[in-house]
């Protein structure tokens, strides 16, 4: 019974991948660990560290992930990293009224946000604004100080 259950679970996910969907994959992929651990490194150097595991996506221009995160309080800096294929991407944090905590909706492909709140329920919004060759790769990075 679980054998089949497990080859309709790998069927489904296929057919996910096939129809284009954005993917979340569960590590960050060896194409971009290197530029997520110099800017991970970066970031600690400033006394920020990780508080949640990075969230990597596989996206298409246009494609928007929404992350929900529960903040303790104090001071955060959020920021994002796309393979080279990526011309733009931004990133937003909204708290539970939807109002704008920070935002980084510069032309690149490395947005950062730093903001102080306190504890509470927040939204990060990543969109993929421009992707030359799709799908492209993202991580998304979550660091406290």
């Amino acid at each position: 019974m679980r054998e089949g259950w497990r080859k309709m679970v790998a069927l489904l996910a296929s057919a996910v991948l096939l129809a284009g969907s954005p993917v979340r994959a569960d590590t960050v992929p060896s194409g971009l660990y290197a530029q997520y651990e110099a800017q991970r490194d970066v970031t600690r150097g400033f006394g920020y560290h990780e508080v949640f595991e990075p969230d990597v996506y596989r996206m298409d221009e246009g494609d928007v992930e929404t992350e929900e995160v529960t903040l303790s309080g104090g001071e955060y800096r959020f920021k994002a990293i796309c393979d080279s294929a990526c011309g733009d991407i931004d990133l937003v944090v909204r708290d539970s009224r939807g109002q704008v905590v920070a935002s980084d909706y510069e032309l690149d492909s490395v947005p950062i946000v730093s903001f102080r709140t306190g504890r509470g329920d927040y939204t990060v919004r990543l969109s993929m604004e421009s992707c030359d060759w799709e799908p492209c790769q993202a991580v998304l990075m979550y660091m406290k100080k």
